[in-house]
């Protein structure tokens, strides 16, 4: 079936995949993209090893067993896995103008791509003369890795040198139980863990998937074991995930997953998201220098970094958590930097100035003893980042960090996020992007990094990949605050008023919590619309009580009144809130806000928070001023105040 025996020892390393064509279709394996017509989209991870597996055997048939082993590198997966990646190629193609390629089902052996390109000698697909001659050499080399380990496995065994204290970094997943009889239930107790071993499969983790009950199983334990139950009521389908230690099975980890059953089909995804979350996390610390062992420590410092995670208000309880891991473990340095960022998280929610103050002080002291134990925490560099007042402050922690910082993931894409949130408060959007874009890729499991994603291309008015990406964010955390706020936003100020009605009404029934809030941004979307002076006048008092009240932000409040031309409110708005505390600048130079560029109160702002110092001494202008599509939103008193000494 395959001309190169190669293909059989090594699974698909999409980042080795050169490009190749499919009739009209390119396909960037690297990229995890394909391309028709300039137009590109993204394909989830194993979809696209799938895909290039069918390709490579050129019109041949691709057993269930050969996907599984090129795929899923051997592991234990269900036939629902195989046939939902087939299911999305056979809707990519079904997608375009001109079908790019068919996939037919053999049934009892596999799948067959066809495509009008696959006779041409495609080197990215037909292995060369030089990878057939040497085909048997990964047989020779596989032999003796095998023949090495088991080597070395008697040696360790006669020494007995395994500790019991360390555990490998195997990842059970094992198969979900279900308490009801439904097939919506069954389905899901199925595809679950299916999906959660697709998105650790080809990490630094090895997983595997595994029956329940494996005592007495030769192979070694694992570290970690994913279980889970799923149940259902009179209108929602219910999942509980439960991590354990896979030695004394003490449970680390759990929460509970919920969906009315008309949107149950995306739970799988938003399970498999937050289990690799926290399973990368625990992985990280219990192999950390020193590592955390004790699992009662390790289940608060998850703990706790879910409720950063999930931008949870309740930072006594934050500070109380990580406090407990750094009183038992002073050595570790990770739990330093998670007590730092709850300190900081304080800092910003606390409205006396001394307490606020004094919580300042103790993130900048938890932070920088996190870098005394380890200089390359990532996390550090962004708390006292934070801390600084200055554009130019925060921007020196933020580059120190990125040069230093090196684990673990989530901390290293927030040093990129929060170099992407300086730089869209200092208005230069374009280099926001990339450096959003960094950050995703670095930690694709933190809902921040995706809600701000859109935010970013929002900033610059691409409004297809804001819509795809928060629609990602909601499909994946469809009850992050954050991911929720940036619904709001690119509904509230890009999208019709019908659609953006709509969206209010559905988040009203799915976080009713939000209701005060959604109805300020129906008013908003209502008066934008109706272009009425009265209904206006009305709106615009309305959303100052509701800032004043804390109904709605005073970000939000700025954007609100520029959007409904009410520039002198706008500004005072700006002023007003820097009387008492720095706010989002990026906010200054949103599509929505040019009216306010123009004016020439805007110099004045600018100057109060230091934009016009960091523009002048860095020489880094803010995109308005340098791109030729919006440079007449660039003032000449603006210019003016750059350019002076």
């Amino acid at each position: 079936m395959y001309e190169s025996t190669e293909d059989w020892v090594h699974g698909i390393d999409l980042a080795q995949e050169a490009g190749f064509d499919l009739g009209p279709l390119r396909v960037w394996p690297a990229r995890c993209e394909v391309e028709w017509n300039g137009d590109f989209q993204t394909l989830q991870r194993r979809v696209m090893q799938v895909l290039v597996v069918l390709a490579k055997a050129r019109g041949s048939v691709v057993s269930q067993n050969d996907l599984v082993i090129r795929c899923w590198r051997g592991l234990a997966v269900s036939d629902d896995a195989i046939y939902r990646c087939i299911s999305q190629l056979r809707k990519l193609a079904a997608g375009y103008p001109e079908a790019p390629y068919a996939i037919e089902a053999i049934p009892g052996v596999g799948y067959r791509l066809t495509s009008s390109s696959l006779g041409k000698d495609d080197p990215a697909v037909a292995p060369t003369r030089r990878q057939r001659r040497f085909a048997f050499w990964p047989w020779v080399a596989a032999t003796v890795v095998a023949t090495l380990i088991i080597l070395a496995g008697a040696f360790w065994i006669v020494r007995g040198r395994v500790s019991d204290d360390h555990l490998p970094d195997r990842v059970a997943v094992q198969l979900f139980d279900t308490l009801s009889n439904s097939e919506d239930a069954r389905s899901l107790a199925r595809r679950i863990p299916n999906e959660v071993v697709n998105e650790l499969g080809d990490s630094q983790i090895e997983t595997v998937l595994a029956g329940n009950g494996a005592p007495g199983s030769a192979s070694p334990l694992p570290g970690l074991v994913v279980t889970g139950l799923v149940r259902d009521d009179a209108s929602n389908l219910i999942v509980d995930v439960r991590i354990e230690d896979g030695r004394s099975h003490a449970a680390l980890w759990s929460l509970e997953f919920k969906r009315n059953r008309g949107e149950a089909s995306g739970l799988p995804m938003e399970v498999a998201a937050r289990v690799a979350d926290v399973v990368n996390i625990a992985i990280f610390a219990r192999n950390a220098n020193p590592p955390l062992t004790d699992n009662s420590a390790l289940s608060a410092l998850l703990q706790t970094n879910d409720m950063i995670r999930e931008s949870q208000s309740d930072w006594a309880q934050m500070i109380e958590r990580a406090q407990g891991v750094v009183a038992r473990h002073p050595e570790f340095a990770f739990g330093h930097d998670v007590l730092a960022v709850a300190y900081a998280t304080a800092s910003e929610r606390i409205d006396i100035p001394d307490r606020a103050e004094a919580m300042k002080e103790a993130a900048r002291h938890e932070a920088k003893l996190t870098l005394k134990l380890d200089p390359a925490d990532a996390g550090a560099y962004v708390v006292l980042s934070w801390m600084e007042p200055s554009y130019r402050g925060r921007e020196a922690w933020l580059l120190r960090g990125m040069k230093y910082g090196r684990h673990p993931k989530g901390p290293v894409g927030a040093l990129y996020s929060y170099e992407s949130w300086l730089l869209s408060d200092v208005g230069r959007l374009r280099e926001a992007l990339s450096s959003q874009l960094v950050a995703h890729a670095n930690d694709e499991w933190g809902a921040p990094k995706t809600a701000q994603l859109a935010r970013a291309y929002a900033n610059i008015g691409n409004l297809p990949a804001a819509r795809a990406w928060i629609q990602k964010g909601v499909q994946l955390w469809p009850n992050h605050s954050g991911i929720r706020r940036y619904q709001r936003h690119i509904a509230g100020f890009y999208e019709q008023p019908s659609e953006a009605l709509a969206t209010f009404n559905s988040m009203d029934a799915q976080a009713p919590s939000g209701k005060d809030e959604n109805q300020i941004w129906r008013s908003f979307v209502k008066a934008k619309a109706a272009h009425s002076e009265q209904l206006t006048a009305e709106t615009t008092l309305q959303i100052r009580e509701a800032a004043d009240q804390e109904k709605i932000s005073r970000e939000n409040e700025i954007l609100m009144l520029a959007a409904l031309g009410e520039t002198r409110q706008a500004l005072e708005a700006a002023n007003s809130t820097l009387n008492k505390r720095r706010f989002e600048s990026w906010v200054l130079f949103a599509p929505v806000t040019r009216n306010l560029r123009q004016n020439p109160g805007f110099v004045d702002l600018a100057a109060r928070m230091g934009l016009i110092e960091y523009w002048r001494e860095t020489g880094k202008r803010p995109d308005f001023c340098t791109s030729p599509p919006t440079r007449s939103e660039c003032t000449p008193q603006l210019l003016a105040a750059i350019k002076s000494n």
